[in-house]
């Protein structure tokens, strides 16, 4: 009852937080949304943007699997970097978080055995943006 509890204050924190950002940057408050972002990012995983992005897939993928999240946390991250890669532009930056996007759905999916309606949808934006822009 207790993990059940602690796992949806935790989901419900996650999603608060992340419409919060996602406000901030319809408002265009840019500025304060990459802080704020990159606050979550160092509070909550303990990492920067830039230090993910320089990983190579395997590393990242290790990374993750070192730090032992739960599928909740790891879902997060997914939608965290899925927001702030919006909209998406043809950059290498972009297509960088997208690929991190992806590895997270598949590690989700591989090792946690969780699969969400959401999650698909994403997939499919993102490979249409790499069939587009890549």
């Amino acid at each position: 009852m207790f993990q059940q509890d602690f796992m949806l204050n935790e989901a419900r924190k996650f999603a608060e937080l992340l419409a919060r950002l996602m406000g901030l940057k319809v408002d265009g408050k840019y500025e304060e949304y990459n802080d704020q972002f990159n606050e979550l990012l160092q509070k909550e995983y303990d990492t920067e943007l830039e230090k993910l992005l320089a990983l190579s897939e395997d590393d990242f993928v290790d990374t993750l699997k070192q730090a032992n999240y739960s599928t909740e946390k790891l879902n997060a991250l997914s939608q965290l970097l899925y927001v702030f890669a919006q909209p998406f532009k043809a950059d290498e930056e972009t297509v960088l978080i997208l690929k991190k996007v992806l590895l997270i759905f598949d590690l989700l999916e591989n090792e946690h055995h969780y699969q969400s309606f959401e999650n698909i949808d994403k997939r499919k934006t993102i490979y249409h943006y790499f069939n587009t822009y890549a």
